[in-house]
């Protein structure tokens, strides 16, 4: 019976997501220097999921998801735009849902850290879910101003009835 209830609660749930890993790998960056990867995204509307860590050498290094084009802006020196980006850390993550499929650049950035290189496992996935996640909704704010009033009322009633017994007890206690 068992195994039929989580049967019909796996099949609920719906087809798990496409996982598929890009980059799984050490990666070396120069002193001073930038390093960068392609990304090439499928047609599909796909979140790209990025984890590093530093495994050897520099203080920190900046991960940087840029259009193809604007990473090599970037490189020139010009204007470009970043799609999302980390601070300079040993170890960081980011997670980015490109709104239009395109080709896109992973720039490891060790510019901070100007006297060696720096090695670094670099974990890039994209994941592909079949669902839709629907419209964003707000919260209703009546509903979470009679929840905060509800558990304020709740808090004072039990610390009441707490100060009440603690009283009586005392009261016992002394007299």
């Amino acid at each position: 019976m068992t195994v039929f209830i989580l049967g019909l609660l796996l099949a609920a749930t719906g087809a798990p997501p496409k996982i598929n890993t890009l980059y799984d790998d050490a990666v070396q960056v120069g002193p001073g220097r930038i390093r960068t990867l392609d990304i090439p995204l499928p047609v599909r509307p796909v979140r790209v999921v990025c984890t590093y860590e530093v495994l050897r050498g520099g203080s920190g290094v900046r991960v940087v998801l840029l259009r193809k084009e604007d990473a090599e802006r970037w490189v020139r020196g010009e204007a470009h735009d970043v799609q999302i980006s980390t601070s300079y850390s040993k170890r960081g993550a980011f997670s980015f849902k490109p709104l239009d499929p395109d080709h896109y650049q992973l720039v490891l950035d060790n510019r901070l850290e100007g006297r060696g290189a720096t090695e670094v496992h670099l974990l890039v996935r994209t994941v592909e879910s079949e669902e839709s996640p629907g419209p964003i909704r707000t919260a209703d704010p009546a509903k979470g101003r009679t929840l905060v009033f509800a558990s304020m009322g709740l808090f004072a009633a039990v610390a009441g009835l707490f100060t009440v017994r603690l009283r009586r007890g005392l009261a016992n206690r002394n007299g």
